[in-house]
């Protein structure tokens, strides 16, 4: 068995990947890798890093009060 790594990101990778689909002598596994968001995300979540609601009426509330300060910087 061989290990082959594609970048999929030009249209030529993404290709062969599709060919490769279609054989009968390999096996495609795609690798979904996250983003810097998504890992920054998951190092606040692990670091404890979040915050927390007591409900959804709380986490609206919240998010509205957001809004309008954000609105207000905005003008």
């Amino acid at each position: 068995m061989a290990t082959i790594i594609i970048n999929t990101r030009s249209n030529e990778a993404k290709k062969m990947v599709e060919y490769l689909k279609t054989t009968r002598y390999a096996r495609v596994l795609e690798e979904k890798v996250p983003n810097v968001e998504t890992i920054k995300a998951m190092a606040d979540i692990e670091a404890a890093n979040v915050k927390s609601y007591q409900s959804a009426q709380e986490l609206i509330s919240c998010l509205k009060d957001s809004a309008d300060v954000y609105a207000k910087n905005i003008k």
